[in-house]
């Protein structure tokens, strides 16, 4: 099995930007949607794996609170994306294989390479 879909409730204020910080580490553009009267929010689809992650606004529930890690064999492009773009400033990890930052709602998001 491989995870297909993730959904992350993201503060109001932050919400289009970290679809923005999405998009740089997928590589892929943010898409907003609405379905029916639900919220408007974002969708990311990777290309490469395929994986869609959903940024909805964190309105009847709290935001998520998580460590997400990211593997795959462009992480130095994913890091520059972030830096050219000013949605993150990634630090090496401590043995310097990887790195990590905070999304714009404090998620802790670590590139390694695959």
């Amino acid at each position: 099995m491989k995870l297909s879909l993730m959904v992350l409730y993201v503060p109001e204020p932050v919400l289009d930007r970290a679809a923005k910080f999405y998009g740089a580490i997928l590589d892929a553009e943010p898409v907003a949607e609405k379905h029916g009267s639900g919220p408007r929010h974002w969708s990311v689809t990777g290309a490469e794996t395929g994986l869609v992650i959903e940024l909805y606004p964190a309105t009847s529930r709290p935001p998520t609170t998580t460590r997400l890690e990211f593997r795959g064999p462009d992480v130095d492009a994913a890091v520059t994306r972030l830096i050219d773009c000013a949605y993150a400033l990634p630090e090496r990890t401590r043995d310097g294989a990887g790195w990590w930052c905070h999304d714009p709602c404090g998620n802790t998001v670590v590139l390694l390479p695959s």
